[in-house]
């Protein structure tokens, strides 16, 4: 294929269809994609809570625990600024959103 792309461009004429490489879905993830694959599986885990609070607002994780907020399982997740301010935030167990 390379070889006849090269005579082909060599000749001043391209072939009338020309092959794009796509690579396979697996192989590329974009963000959107990665953020909403936990909910996909039914449950959020205390890591994936961690890892979407940070990042969504940065500096450290100081603790994650569970809770029930308005009837709903939900982690409570503490944090620290980068600029040293403790911020609670909480991540709904089943869809991975953050709530306040």
């Amino acid at each position: 294929m390379a070889f006849a792309l090269v005579c082909a461009a060599g000749s001043g004429a391209l072939p009338a269809q020309a092959t794009v490489w796509q690579p396979a879905v697996d192989t590329v993830r974009p963000a959107a994609l990665q953020r909403w694959k936990p909910a996909q599986r039914g449950q959020v885990s205390r890591d994936e809570a961690a890892a979407i609070v940070k990042r969504r607002f940065g500096g450290k994780i100081l603790a994650v625990s569970e809770v029930e907020k308005n009837g709903r399982p939900m982690y409570r997740v503490k944090g620290l600024s980068e600029k040293s301010q403790v911020y609670v935030v909480y991540v709904d167990k089943r869809s991975g959103r953050i709530v306040r």
